[in-house]
């Protein structure tokens, strides 16, 4: 068996790759973070901004200005559509940084994607659905869970078949 979903219908249009945010200066040797308020700010003026505002955008912590490092943002869009965008630091310039954004879903609201899926396309009542861990939105990257449905448990397996955006498309395989 075969599904395929877009794991974030409400946000197709949305096209964020690097999104670009200055805050402090680099005094005394620190590096220049993007306060989460900001990341927060930014992210939901570009959802507006694209036609989809959303419910709420929490992100958990600053995004400290190094290269590589990473804050993570929850995104609810209604109550049954949320992911958790990912913000990257790409470069820092002058007290300036750099980020890129890219989709992801956490446990949770992978789990909750894959019992909509399943229900959506017919399947038995989904009883439980229990993920290994979250899915990251890059393309072929993978998730275990293993869903109870109408009495029977089945391993199934997530996998990206693309990304654009904070979008992501996936299937769901038995395994």
């Amino acid at each position: 068996m075969r599904l395929v979903a877009t794991a974030l219908p409400l946000v197709t249009a949305v096209v964020v790759t690097v999104l670009t945010s200055g805050c402090g200066e680099d005094g005394g040797g620190e590096s220049p973070i993007v306060s989460r308020e900001s990341l927060q700010a930014d992210i939901a003026d570009r959802l507006v901004k694209a036609g989809q505002p959303p419910a709420s955008v929490t992100c958990l912590q600053d995004l400290v200005g190094e290269v590589g490092r990473t804050a993570r943002c929850d995104v609810v869009m209604d109550g049954i559509n949320s992911f958790q965008p990912v913000a990257t630091v790409t470069g820092v310039a002058a007290g300036m940084v750099d980020y890129a954004m890219t989709p992801a879903l956490s446990q949770a609201q992978l789990e909750r994607a894959v019992a909509r899926l399943v229900a959506e396309n017919g399947g038995p009542p989904v009883d439980s659905v229990a993920c290994e861990a979250g899915l990251h939105g890059a393309v072929d990257a993978v998730a275990y869970c293993d869903v109870d449905a109408g009495g029977v448990r089945a391993r199934r397996a997530v996998q990206v078949t693309e990304v654009s955006g904070l979008t992501m498309n996936f299937t769901l395989t038995a395994q």
